[in-house]
């Protein structure tokens, strides 16, 4: 039986802007501090049931390897026109550096090597018998230790250096082991979700002054020393290396193959992950392991299609009698376009890979070139590098495959300087500008909004006054946040954006149309003149959890995103259903979704938490983007606001700072329907929602009914309707909500008597869960 040799090493590693930071790592050969390539991250390696390491970068090792990590499909879905059906149980996968595979049924046997003049050990987390830890333990300078155990359940598990916790693996001491059953090798677990491909996405953060204290031999103090990681990586990388647009083209090609997803469009159904339309093909997306080896709260965020996530922390949500843990997690198979992942957090979520669903036929039909959307961590610090250089950190792309075959076009040369760049300033100072693009197939709207960008002082209810850029649209006038848009399902939404001076976008967060109408930089353009956006929103079918569009959005500016959303640049989106013959709603009530629950439309309410870092207000439209320190990872708000109130009497006017401390809500009798809650987390940080009753006990009056823009789910019957868990008398009741940046929930309130409840929201500082404010909404019950 084979052992895995792992050293611990240190050495220096150039970040994204060309810096050289002090690293330590688990390596595969023992290096020198001095080293010009140190070994700091061990190259993948499948530890086989027979007992067999094998050095590799794929699994299965005998599959053949997808192109540029591009799965060819097998042939044109015949049923969908434009769509196609995947090989099943074909394809490889690549894993990046730092990986361990092992089949189950294998020893893992690791004899860590110290090099180091400091105690130092490997603990893989909950990987030991019954979910306990299993590790070294210490090991002494220039000794040795065996870590030997049996292979877990399949999964994805996080080993560390738990040393001074969290600074040694802060410095660079982690990685991954990913179990697989290899007589199930393209399934999660036996019986599990099947995918076409999967991927492994390390996130991890970089704090250079803690590097310099430990490159002198000092021990860093986390206490004394609170953490201010200025990298943020995926995979090792950031910025335009993790996108896999530099000037070397054979690390591009690599970053193509381990960590940017790129698939042919699909019909996916995620009652079913295994279903066969004929020999050899199956209808589903691909696997994303997310595993967050970092120190700050992550926000995987994913444009052009929401991820439906099937695992946390090696829990099997379920698919029916879900629940809200007393942590405010929901526990229950479920649709999110922004995934949290608290550190040393790991998630399964399959990519469904399929049409953006907002995408106006005419633009679908005439596509003929492969479609690019960002994913990237919606803790916007975490978008930087060195302080500014946006997009400079954790962020990646993935792509939407045109026609089968090689893969389009030809991988860009170091000539192109519109494809690749020679250093991250280039790539944050040269993002495409076009002035007045034309709107592809532009149609007639049914809803239109026009988008003026303008920027002034604003006094908030603090008595505090801050500098404010934002969006003014038709009749709301100059307020914070920018205007309102509301649409229902199936009507044809147009917004012109007019940035008045520089550049800017408008990205619907949680929408989901073409590239040009996504509203990101990179992967379209940014505006200089006036540009018309335009997306369909989704339209249901009766008991079809993969359509539908109705639920609670946001908007807000994509160009140099931290500073700008900070600013200001944000909004509110609404989107209802059409009437639903077979569930007329009665005067004074809307349905939530097609076939959801009804509320009550006059005392539907907005609640977004937000809070203003005073400094960043004080910075120019460009800051960091020429690769100065603007400060722009360190977030450190001093004013915290919720943001809203009730949406049908949201006042028009200018100067207004929009915010709510009170508010009324429904006890549901006698005709009358419940208050719905729409929450939209438009802050950096994580915050906690909690509600009590009028003597502070906890009050579980809050029924989830959605969550980023989609309804909640029971989905136990793989060819039949499903039903959402309020219609189906399992009810998310709750009376506490977890909620990363960038996440929605809806919810409705059920007081069960007259009299008064508070909402109170904690704003918690994204490392240390520090409650930074509280702020609350007293609620009036009648």
């Amino acid at each position: 039986m084979a052992v895995l040799d792992i050293h611990v090493n240190e050495g220096f590693v150039p970040m994204v802007d060309g810096s050289l930071v002090y690293h330590r790592g688990f390596g595969d050969r023992r290096t020198e501090r001095n080293d010009p390539k140190p070994a700091l991250a061990i190259s993948p390696r499948v530890i086989a049931a027979n007992g067999r390491v094998m050095a590799s970068r794929s699994y299965p090792i005998e599959a053949p390897v997808p192109p540029r990590g591009r799965p060819s499909p097998l042939r044109p879905d015949p049923v969908f026109t434009r769509q196609f059906l995947a090989r099943r149980g074909y394809w490889a996968s690549y894993f990046p550096d730092r990986t361990l595979i092992a089949e189950t049924g294998s020893t893992i046997q690791v004899r860590l090597h110290n090099n180091l003049p400091q105690p130092h050990e490997i603990r893989f987390h909950r990987a030991g018998p019954g979910g306990a830890d299993v590790g070294s333990g210490p090991v002494t300078p220039g000794q040795n230790k065996l870590v030997e155990f049996r292979a877990p359940l399949p999964g994805t598990y996080v080993f560390t250096d738990p040393g001074n916790q969290p600074v040694e693996r802060t410095l660079g001491l982690y990685g991954a082991l990913v179990v697989i059953d290899p007589r199930n090798a393209w399934r999660l677990a036996p019986g599990a979700a099947e995918f076409e491909r999967q991927w492994l996405w390390l996130c991890h953060d970089v704090d250079s002054n803690w590097a310099r204290i430990a490159s002198r031999g000092q021990t860093v103090d986390p206490l004394a020393t609170p953490a201010v990681p200025n990298y943020f990586t995926i995979n090792g990388f950031a910025g335009f290396q993790s996108l896999a647009v530099t000037a070397d083209l054979e690390f591009n090609e690599r970053r193509h193959e381990d960590t940017l997803p790129s698939g042919h469009p699909r019909e996916t159904d995620v009652r079913n992950f295994s279903a066969t339309p004929s020999a050899g093909a199956i209808r589903t997306g691909h696997l994303m392991r997310m595993l967050n080896a970092g120190i700050v709260d992550h926000q995987l965020h994913y444009h052009g299609n929401h991820v439906w996530t099937v695992r946390a922390n090696g829990i099997d949500f379920p698919r029916s009698n879900g629940r809200v843990s007393p942590q405010g997690d929901v526990v229950l198979q479920q649709w999110e376009d922004t995934v949290q992942l608290q550190p040393l957090e790991r998630k399964e979520a399959m990519l469904p890979v399929r049409r953006p669903p907002e995408v106006i036929d005419q633009v679908w039909n005439a596509r003929n070139e492969d479609w690019t959307y960002p994913m990237h961590c919606h803790a916007e610090p975490s978008q930087t590098a060195r302080g500014g250089l946006y997009p400079g950190g954790l962020v990646a792309d993935w792509v939407l495959a045109a026609q089968p075959g090689p893969v389009q076009g030809t991988p860009p040369t170091a000539t192109d300087p519109h494809h690749v760049f020679r250093s991250q300033v280039d790539f944050s100072s040269d993002q495409p500008h076009e002035g007045s693009p034309e709107t592809e197939f532009q149609l007639k709207p049914d809803v239109f909004v026009e988008l003026d960008f303008f920027n002034r002082k604003f006094d908030f209810p603090d008595g505090s006054e801050h500098e404010m850029w934002s969006f003014e649209g038709n009749e709301f006038g100059r307020q914070v946040p920018g205007a309102t848009v509301r649409m229902r399902e199936g009507q044809l939404f147009q917004a012109t954006i007019k940035p008045s001076k520089r550049v800017h976008t408008i990205h619907w967060h949680g929408i989901e149309p073409d590239p040009r109408n996504d509203g990101v930089g990179h992967t379209s353009f940014e505006v200089t003149g006036h540009y018309t956006y335009q997306w369909r929103p989704d339209v249901a079918e009766r008991g079809n959890p993969n359509r539908g569009s109705a639920g609670t959005y946001f908007y807000h500016c994509h160009v140099n995103t931290p500073l700008h959303v900070q600013m200001g640049m944000f909004g509110a989106i609404v989107v209802d259903p059409p009437a639903n013959p077979a569930m007329p709603a009665p005067a004074g009530a809307r349905r939530h979704t097609f076939e959801g629950p009804l509320y009550d439309i006059a005392t539907e309410t907005l609640i977004a938490p937000y809070s203003i870092d005073p400094r960043w207000h004080e910075m120019n439209h460009a800051a960091g983007l020429n690769g100065e320190d603007a400060g722009l990872n360190r977030f450190e708000p001093r004013h915290f606001f919720l943001i809203g109130g009730t949406l049908p009497s949201r006042p028009r006017g200018d100067d207004v700072v929009w915010t709510i401390s009170q508010m009324r809500a429904n006890v549901v009798r006698n005709g009358r329907y419940p208050t719905l809650v729409r929450m939209v987390n438009v802050d950096y940080f994580p915050t906690l929602t909690t509600i009590t009753d009028a003597a502070g006990r906890p009050a579980r009056i809050a029924e989830l009914i959605a969550h980023d823009g989609r309804a909640f789910w029971t989905t136990p019957n793989p060819t039949g309707p499903a039903v959402q868990p309020s219609m189906a008398g399992q009810p998310l009741l709750t009376n506490i909500i977890k909620s990363g940046a960038a996440e929605k929930f809806d919810f409705l309130l059920r007081p069960p008597a007259p009299g008064k409840y508070t909402i109170s929201v904690q704003f918690l500082h994204w490392i240390t869960s520090k409650v930074l404010a509280t702020k609350t909404v007293t609620v009036t019950a009648a």
